[in-house]
């Protein structure tokens, strides 16, 4: 059984937080009207103790996400007192609704439970530049309880380039990189898996596989049977509408560094017939922050 009871909710926002050991998912319901934009941003006051990635863990929120919400803020020293940015709002991907969808430019996964109305998200990690996540439709084959590691060449390499000696086979335990649980995927040697280190989480870090905290994939497993379809997209620009308002959420693409231009003729595009209307000075503005939250355009 799923441990919902350990959900809160936050029924002015419509979304319920999976309170876990040491992070949240949000569970949202999906609007009734067809918007595509659920959640709401809202605001943190730190302590002295707390550091970006820390408060990234334990709201559900990526580092690198949290990072680029909050531009001018030190990471490590934020200082008590500091207000940041929860990005806690999303604009949906262009994938169908069901399964999961991972999107690599922001970081974010999207599950849509089947026969629900609602859609959960986690943030991931992803591969490295070198270690691009593949872009494609595939689906998952099989949930494996404390998985044991099998490092390819290049990460037996790398290692050892580090002094770190792998064997052949790595056991289950705080040494394995895929956590507690790993999700197989049809697509052969990728996984969707837990991790050792959290602080990869929201970052580019794998050798191509999705990374999620320990106790988000254990839920997501639950969920999520052999057979369920998983959409592995890259999608920096989301355009959204909520209540007939256009929202604008703009992402850095992980992989390519395309140009203002071709960002603007992206934005153009997905808002269609709405693009005449558009305040496009807020949509450069957008453009420049990065920021990764929805902006009313």
């Amino acid at each position: 059984m799923i441990a919902f009871r350990t959900f809160f909710t936050l029924t002015a926002l419509g979304v319920v937080l999976c309170v876990a050991a040491s992070a949240r998912a949000a569970s949202y319901r999906l609007p009734d009207n067809g918007d595509n934009v659920v959640g709401a941003v809202t605001t943190l006051k730190l302590t002295y103790e707390d550091t970006l990635a820390a408060v990234a863990e334990r709201y559900g929120i990526g580092y690198r996400e949290i990072v680029d919400a909050n531009p001018g803020v030190d990471p490590w020293l934020p200082g008590e007192g500091t207000v940041i940015t929860l990005p806690t709002q999303y604009v949906l991907p262009s994938a169908p609704r069901e399964g999961i969808v991972i999107n690599v430019a922001e970081y974010r996964m999207y599950f849509y439970p089947e026969g629900g109305n609602r859609v959960i998200t986690f943030p991931v990690g992803v591969g490295r530049s070198e270690y691009r996540t593949p872009v494609i439709k595939t689906q998952t084959v099989a949930s494996i309880h404390n998985p044991s590691w099998t490092p390819t060449a290049d990460a037996r390499r790398e290692h050892a380039e580090m002094g770190d000696v792998l064997p052949p086979v790595v056991a289950p335990g705080p040494d394995n990189p895929l956590g507690e649980l790993a999700i197989q995927l049809k697509l052969p040697g990728y996984f969707i898996h837990g991790t050792n280190k959290p602080f990869g989480v929201g970052q580019k870090v794998s050798h191509g596989c999705i990374r999620l905290h320990n106790e988000h994939v254990l839920t997501l497993a639950e969920m999520a049977p052999s057979g369920t379809p998983v959409y592995i997209i890259n999608e920096p620009i989301k355009v959204g509408v909520r209540y007939d308002e256009v929202f604008l959420e703009i992402h850095r693409d992980l992989y390519e560094e395309p140009d203002q231009e071709s960002l603007k003729h992206v934005v153009e595009e997905k808002t269609g017939d709405r693009a005449a209307s558009l305040d496009w000075q807020r949509v450069a503005q957008a453009l420049d922050d990065l920021k990764g939250i929805p902006v009313r355009i």
